[in-house]
């Protein structure tokens, strides 16, 4: 699980203040529900699908892709991903600031515009030419940072560089979504409640208790749940639940009634339906397999 603040920002530090860059391989596998909890960072992230097939979620939208796909995260957008099976993702978060190296004239002339425009996120095929040299770059450029090469720090800025000029070159193919005061309002109001479920969903919780966490109405916050998750903010509650009490199976020895409680389900047979539905299963099924 991705961790995150009370504003549903990524706590992770990418990289050093030096070389302001991190290469990571997702297995997802290894994340309950196959699934990468929704967070967002200052940093910008280009991820690729070397094995299994993603659904991305930025913000409202759903993307999804298949082997060989790619793609590119803006600043301060909320994304996140699932898989219905495993699938391993190599991405990299790294500070825009790395595009230019210092230098003012390239970060403003090339790097802002792209930074403070409507831009959330470019789908990456192997199919269009100009996307397909993007993947062949960002993959030489995780060679880089996955080696002990003399010259990797300026071959992977240099990589960058070429990446993001392509990028900065097709900018009018990349998706948008509304920068307006509204859009960054509803999605500052998400990330209060998201994280007032993740911190209280042991207890008994109301629709009205997660919209008082943003200060706002319950049609309010089922609207922002509804353009944020696609989903309202109960059975976003629910599904987070049955993600922590699915964890709970595999990796504890607690009986099912103590993992019922320890998640919020107020009796051992509506945990036992609602997991099944789920996850096709029940949780002592689960730990026979």
């Amino acid at each position: 699980m991705v961790v995150t603040d009370e504003q549903m920002k990524e706590m992770a530090t990418h990289g050093s203040r030096q070389f302001p860059i991190e290469y990571y391989v997702d297995d997802t596998a290894q994340f309950s529900n196959h699934c990468i909890n929704r967070h967002w960072h200052d940093e910008v992230e280009f991820a690729f699908i070397q094995e299994g097939h993603a659904d991305y979620w930025i913000g409202e939208k759903s993307v999804p892709l298949s082997e060989g796909d790619g793609i590119f995260i803006n600043t301060r957008i909320i994304h996140g991903y699932k898989a219905s099976r495993r699938a391993i993702v190599p991405n990299i978060v790294f500070s825009p600031e790395l595009v230019s190296g210092g230098n003012q004239t390239v970060y403003q002339k090339f790097v802002q515009p792209l930074l403070y425009s409507s831009i959330s996120c470019l789908y990456l095929s192997s199919r269009i030419h100009w996307q397909e040299e993007i993947i062949r770059n960002l993959q030489t450029v995780f060679h880089l940072l996955n080696s002990g090469e003399e010259t990797k720090e300026i071959d992977v800025q240099i990589g960058i560089a070429s990446i993001w000029r392509s990028l900065y070159l097709h900018r009018h193919s990349c998706m948008e979504l509304p920068q307006t005061p509204s859009f960054l309002n509803t999605q500052a109001r998400l990330r209060m409640m998201l994280e007032y479920i993740y911190e209280n969903y042991r207890e008994k919780l109301r629709l009205l208790d997660i919209a008082s966490a943003a200060k706002v109405s319950k049609s309010e916050a089922l609207r922002c749940f509804k353009e944020g998750t696609d989903t309202s903010p109960v059975d976003y509650l629910i599904q987070f639940r049955l993600n922590k009490a699915r964890e709970l199976m595999l990796t504890t020895g607690n009986t099912v009634s103590e993992v019922a409680e320890m998640t919020g389900f107020e009796t051992v047979g509506y945990f036992d339906r609602m997991f099944k539905k789920a996850f096709g299963v029940t949780p002592k099924h689960l730990r026979m397999r």
